[in-house]
């Protein structure tokens, strides 16, 4: 009698133990099946992060053009040279301007100890001091103002050169070798454009539908980067090795479409996106709403001020997991237990 309630407990403990395990068994696909990702593909415009237009910074005639019509050029690079014949001229002249008035200042500040000394044996009046105080003061004056002309010579000379504001491509020259600017003419002409290729930004065009599934919880564009993931795929087919983040976003919808504008940042290294470029966005995350991910693994009491993050779902998700351990544990540990009474017993 006592060996048939040792089985039959043995064999209460491996049902509860079979029961557990299919507990956990059927417990972590409907896990994976509802955190599996949502994936919205939406088109996309590739554009230039950051466009730099090249204008004439004097007026003169332009001797020479460096480059050629969708040449990469780096930062610093010579773009564009202007005839220096005239500034140079210009220069050396306000360069002997500031060497004439420097002697001036030096003569007036002798005047001015030799008035002081005839002041201080009464020999001359005061009128004649100030007088001489006054001439040397104005002799600084023009000092000063000559040597803001050279300077401005100077700036004037460097600028008939122009360089590559930035990294990037260039478009074809707007201007002619030889064209001749005015000063008027130079206000409203522009010589070049410059787009920078890395990184690069892609203007996507996201359905209502998805705004409104992701509008309560997605606020700022840090949200967007913590909650969703973004990759392109080409016109070919071919995924990009490389994934974006969001920048910025429209504040209104295009009434003909409906959509609203996002943009992407990618990087773009070896400036294989180019302006212009047509292709599809995929978006993959999580929806949560009102604090809750898919399974409702998270729950409002455990984030109760603010929206779970990423990575308090996966420490919520791990919490999970240890409680379904410890539980499987308890109910084994606990089988023994009631085999051991039943044979003490026996």
């Amino acid at each position: 009698m006592a060996g048939i309630r040792t089985s039959r407990a043995f064999s209460i403990g491996l049902r509860l133990m079979a029961a557990s395990a299919a507990l956990c068994l059927l417990i972590q696909p409907a896990r994976a099946q509802q955190a599996a990702p949502q994936v919205h593909e939406f088109k996309g415009t590739v554009a230039a992060a950051i466009e730099v237009e090249v204008a004439p910074l004097v007026y003169g005639r332009l001797v020479k053009i460096n480059f050629t019509p969708g040449q990469l050029v780096k930062k610093g690079d010579l773009l564009f040279e202007f005839a220096t014949n005239s500034r140079e001229l210009k220069l050396a002249i306000a360069q002997a301007r500031v060497k004439q008035t420097r002697a001036e200042a030096r003569l007036a500040e002798v005047k001015l100890r030799n008035a002081q000394t005839l002041r201080a044996r009464n020999v001359s009046s005061r009128m004649e001091w100030l007088e001489a105080q006054e001439k040397r003061d104005i002799a600084v004056a023009l000092a000063d103002e000559a040597r803001a002309n050279m300077q401005l010579a100077e700036a004037e000379l460097r600028d008939l050169k122009l360089y590559a504001q930035l990294p990037g491509i260039i478009s074809r020259p707007f201007v002619r070798e030889g064209a001749y600017f005015t000063q008027e003419a130079r206000e409203q002409t522009r010589l070049a454009k410059i787009a920078q290729l890395d990184p690069i930004h892609v203007i996507a065009q996201v359905p209502a539908d998805m705004y409104f599934e992701r509008g309560e919880t997605i606020k700022t564009l840090e949200d967007i980067a913590e909650q969703l993931e973004f990759d392109l795929v080409l016109p070919t087919g071919d995924k990009y090795p490389h994934t974006g983040r969001p920048v910025g976003r429209a504040y209104a919808f295009d009434p003909a479409t409906q959509t609203t504008a996002v943009t992407l940042e990618f990087p773009n290294p070896d400036y294989l996106l180019r302006p212009g470029l047509s292709v599809t966005i995929k978006s993959s995350g999580r929806a949560i709403k009102d604090g809750l991910s898919e399974g409702r693994l998270i729950r409002r009491r455990d984030y109760p001020d603010a929206q779970p993050t990423a990575r308090q779902q996966r420490r919520a998700r791990v919490k999970h997991s240890i409680s379904l351990s410890a539980m499987a544990a308890w109910v084994f540990v606990d089988q023994r237990r009631l085999g051991n009474a039943f044979s003490s017993k026996s």
